[in-house]
C-alpha cells in the first residue's frame, strides 16, 4: 500500500520500498551502536531476552531485531533509489512517506531524515 501511495503521487516506478522482516547482522549492529550509545542498556536486552525466551547473546540476529522492534518500532521497508536518481527524489519521497505518518531513518547513522 505505501508503495503505492508513493507512484500514485509521482514517484517513478523504478524506485521501490523494500519489505523485509528478516533479522540479519545489521539488527546485531545497531544493537551495539543503541547500548555505546546509552540510548538502551544490556540489561534492558538480557531482561527482555529472558522475558520472552529468546537467547541473550548480542550476536544473536533473532534477539537482537525483536528487541529493537520492541523499542524502537517495526522496521516497514528499506527505499531502493535507481543509482542515477534525481537529487530532488529522496527528499519527496521523505515528504510522502511523513505525510502518511511514518519515519524515516538515516541507515549509516540511525538518525530520523523526517
Amino acid at each position: 500500500m505505501l508503495q503505492q501511495e508513493l507512484w500514485e503521487k509521482g514517484v517513478s516506478q523504478d524506485v521501490f520500498l523494500g519489505l523485509s522482516e528478516i533479522p540479519g547482522e545489521s539488527d546485531c549492529k545497531n544493537l551495539n551502536l543503541s547500548i555505546q550509545s546509552g540510548e538502551l542498556t544490556e540489561y534492558s536486552f538480557k531482561r527482555f531476552c529472558l522475558s520472552y525466551g529468546l537467547s541473550d547473546s548480542m550476536q544473536s540476529k533473532e534477539s537482537a531485531a525483536k528487541f529493537l522492534e520492541y523499542m524502537e518500532g517495526r522496521l516497514l521497508a528499506w527505499i531502493h533509489l535507481p543509482i542515477d536518481a534525481d537529487p530532488t527524489l529522496l527528499p519527496l519521497i521523505v515528504k510522502i512517506i511523513s505525510e502518511l505518518g511514518h519515519i524515516v531513518i538515516d541507515p549509516d547513522n540511525m538518525t530520523p531524515i523526517n
